[in-house]
């Protein structure tokens, strides 16, 4: 959908590109530790310090491993020992603005809630399971955001 400056979805003709970006440039990247989640950082790490952008690194934690949870998972320690460390690190050391966040849920859902306050979501296109997009017919979590994210979705191999 596009959405012209009164916030108001218009259906886009064949062929429009939707050339609408928040002042801010926002991305979500979701990240599960995966060698293509490192990879996802790294691309849209680049992307974001040519455009000024700032990305949250999302990742998200089932019950139990937030079990598992320091007080604050947010805490350096915590983000640079977890899954997210090396996404993490790569945006530092490009020296992008940077937000982190980390929720208990279902992945899936959650993502496509929080993708409505980005311009764009950017996740590796297979993750910690190894399967393919293509290879899945239901149920995985870079299939579920493209197919329901109403923002851009990057996938990175």
């Amino acid at each position: 959908m596009f959405i012209n400056a009164d916030g108001v979805n218009l259906p886009r003709e064949k062929g429009q590109v939707d050339k609408t970006m928040s002042e801010d440039k926002l991305f979500l990247l979701c990240v599960d530790g995966s060698e293509n989640s490192f990879r996802a950082a790294s691309f849209i790490g680049w992307i974001a310090s040519e455009l000024d952008a700032t990305v949250t690194v999302l990742h998200v934690l089932n019950e139990e491993e937030a079990a598992t949870l320091p007080e604050d998972p947010e805490d350096d320690d915590y983000v640079h020992e977890s899954k997210i460390g090396p996404a993490v690190e790569a945006l530092e050391g490009m020296d992008v603005d940077m937000a982190i966040s980390v929720q208990i849920g279902n992945p899936k859902e959650i993502i496509i809630d929080m993708s409505a306050k980005y311009d764009a979501v950017v996740m590796g296109y297979k993750g910690m399971t190894g399967r393919r997009i293509s290879e899945v017919l239901f149920g995985g979590v870079a299939e579920y955001v493209l197919r329901h994210s109403e923002r851009p979705v990057l996938m990175v191999p």
